[in-house]
């Protein structure tokens, strides 16, 4: 009996696109009997082969060259708002009547490119201004007007918005590039004590029955006339009754400062400075007997010695 080996011969045929899918659709000229030609043809031949004694089994080899489309990718650089850095100073605090200045820097990462920075936002009087010495620096310059504050406010903030644009580029695609940053401003009343404090017209020494005019002057930073809350004179005695050296007490001074009744108000003298007018009263408020550190009374003094200690707020 004859060995007969069967051969199933499978044909596909397909097209690559370029769009990466394949056409499933047969070629026109797809020929079946052809195949089974060729199948019944290759039987008869291997019958022939297995009478000869030949039964190894023929290979047929076919080689379709499928030429593949080659994709190409261009990447583009993409040129975003972090080419340009805006790089302001930490915190930018002013004080009402004091001149502030805080520093802004703002480049490209590209040098052949040339920005400009601007300022939305600023508060009245504040500027931005380039530097002249150091390149890509800008200042904020401001001196905050006296009372730029509501009077029950202590602390405002003022939102700003910082633009830096490219204005000239040797690659077009970075001109007319932008970018921006919100920074905001701190504004505070003055920090700043009074200062300056001068008695004048009080003598070291003052007789009994004598009503002796002086005055205090001192400049109280941030406070004009303007003011709503207008400076406070303390008068008082600082409680240091013995003195090194001293065999006696120094007694309370403040109980003989009385206010003028001419002029009850402080008095504005321009460049933050006040007046207050006060009178030193030896007539109408009785004079204490001078006591020594015992606390007793000191027979035939020939004076009281006393201390007066002044404040502003």
């Amino acid at each position: 009996m004859k060995d007969l080996t069967p051969y199933i011969l499978l044909g596909m045929i397909g097209t690559l696109t370029a769009c990466g899918g394949w056409n499933k659709e047969p070629a026109s000229n797809f020929d079946f009997v052809a195949y089974d030609k060729v199948a019944k043809t290759q039987i008869e031949q291997e019958q022939i082969d297995a009478a000869n004694g030949n039964r190894g089994p023929r290979v047929i080899t076919n080689t379709v060259i499928v030429e593949k489309p080659q994709v190409v990718v261009r990447e583009e650089a993409t040129v975003d708002a972090k080419f340009l850095v805006i790089s302001p100073d930490a915190q930018m605090t002013f004080n009402e009547g004091e001149s502030g200045t805080f520093k802004v820097r703002a480049r490209a990462l590209n040098p052949d490119v040339t920005l400009t920075l601007t300022a939305s936002g600023l508060p009245e009087g504040a500027i931005l201004e380039k530097s002249t010495s150091e390149k890509d620096l800008y200042q904020i310059k401001w001196t905050p007007k006296l009372y730029t504050l509501a009077s029950n406010a202590t602390m405002k903030i003022f939102d700003v918005k910082l633009t830096a644009q490219i204005t000239q580029a040797k690659d077009q695609q970075f001109k007319g590039l932008v970018s921006q940053k919100d920074v905001q401003l701190f504004l505070f009343r003055t920090q700043e004590a009074p200062k300056d404090l001068k008695v004048d017209g009080l003598v070291g020494e003052i007789q009994e029955g004598q009503v002796v005019p002086f005055s205090v002057t001192v400049s109280v930073p941030g406070i004009d006339q303007h003011a709503v809350v207008k400076p406070r004179l303390v008068v008082s005695y600082d409680g240091v009754s013995l003195s090194a050296g001293n065999s006696f007490l120094e007694l309370d001074g403040s109980r003989y400062v009385l206010a003028d009744l001419n002029k009850k108000d402080a008095e504005y003298l321009g460049d933050s400075k006040w007046k207050f007018s006060l009178t030193y009263d030896t007539k109408n408020v009785s004079v204490q007997p001078q006591l020594g550190k015992d606390g007793k009374k000191i027979e035939n003094a020939d004076g009281t010695r006393v201390r007066v200690s002044f404040k502003v707020y």
